[in-house]
């Protein structure tokens, strides 16, 4: 079976992977738990490209496990959030019938689980690509630019600052399950706990705005100490509340949110809502990474690309179609390991080094 399967078709990202991987001549089958929702969006994608479109309704995340194990897709492109609890098995399912996996987790659990799935991927001789979106490729992407064939960095700060226009029901999982985590970072090789609100920054964009970002424990953390090879590393957001009041009180929040029947509720409560994001400024997504060497030497760069789900929705479809064409290396990664750095830039992203002052795409 040639397919691409999307995970959570009908949601935001999904139907933007969908949309692209259509409109690309890729043959998909949209996965979800509503048919009449599956019909709808397989109605509204056909006459957008030459790829065929196919509808399997699979009530839950166990339903999903079985299918895969009966029907053995070419990639399963996984969009459900809390990527915590549906990253595992349902990667451990696609390893177990020989299908390419692909993910948009941006969790520092989630991704670590992953990529330590490499040596039995690469047994299987299939490829998982985990964060292939914003989270994750962004902040990847520039480390991998910076780094080049230098040594490993000492230290490396990386921060991502997404605008969006709404914000999906898994996203909001997930940025629960992020914030319950409470404060990580790298410290002298090792991942280290922090206070969640602790680190905190305020960064220069080209364009002459600042931006405040506070350490979370995403998947980007995991991402630029691999990319780096730096000791000392931290992974900003500006996604969390970053005022000096927001900050005092995330600890407590984290805590709250670690008790597993606060945080299910509150992850089932905005499941069954509509919530507009925090207000953005414009409609310029960003991310930024500084790197520092032994030597005194830094260098920092830029990324900036528009909505941070059509980035994603790029991102993710390039990489499902590479891997159901075979150009491809088997094993567990993140997007920039695999793809480098030029897969944001063929995403639509643009790159800006201070070192060169130039932009390319």
């Amino acid at each position: 079976m040639t397919e691409v399967w999307i995970l959570g078709a009908t949601g935001r990202g999904g139907r933007g992977i969908c949309r692209e991987l259509v409109a690309d001549g890729t043959d998909v089958v949209l996965v979800g738990r509503d048919t009449d929702k599956l019909e709808a969006l397989a109605k509204w994608l056909t006459p957008t490209g030459p790829g065929s479109v196919r509808t399997l309704v699979a009530p839950g995340h166990d339903e999903v496990v079985e299918l895969i194990g009966h029907k053995s897709p070419s990639v399963v492109v996984n969009t459900i959030g809390p990527f915590t609890q549906t990253s595992l098995p349902i990667a451990r399912a696609c390893l177990a019938v020989g299908s390419h996996y692909v993910d948009l987790a941006n969790e520092l659990g989630p991704v670590r689980d992953l990529l330590g799935l490499h040596e039995a991927a690469r047994i299987a001789e299939v490829t998982v690509v985990t964060g292939a979106g914003f989270g994750v490729l962004a902040t990847e992407a520039l480390v991998v630019e910076l780094r080049a064939d230098r040594p490993p960095a000492v230290r490396a700060r990386v921060a991502a600052m997404p605008a969006v226009e709404a914000l999906g029901p898994g996203v909001l999982a997930s940025s629960i399950d992020a914030v319950a985590a409470g404060g990580w970072r790298y410290r002298d090789g090792q991942l280290t706990k922090t206070r969640l609100g602790s680190d905190f920054e305020r960064i220069s964009l080209p364009n002459g705005q600042a931006l405040n970002a506070i350490g979370v424990p995403t998947g980007e953390l995991e991402a630029a100490q691999r990319a780096s090879s730096a000791g000392d590393v931290i992974a900003f957001s500006s996604e969390v509340p970053t005022g000096r009041f927001s900050r005092k009180m995330l600890p407590a929040v984290s805590a709250l949110l670690a008790r597993d029947r606060i945080r299910i509720r509150l992850q089932r409560l905005v499941g069954r809502l509509r919530l507009a994001p925090p207000a953005k400024s414009g409609d310029s997504s960003w991310a930024y990474t500084r790197l520092e060497w032994a030597d005194g030497t830094q260098r920092e760069a830029w990324l900036h690309t528009g909505e941070a789900y059509l980035f994603t929705a790029r991102v993710a479809a390039r990489v499902a179609a590479s891997l159901r064409s075979g150009v491809h290396r088997h094993g567990a990664y993140t997007p920039a390991a695999l793809f480098g750095a030029d897969l944001a830039r063929d995403a639509g992203a643009e790159i800006i080094d201070s070192t060169s002052n130039e932009a390319a795409r």
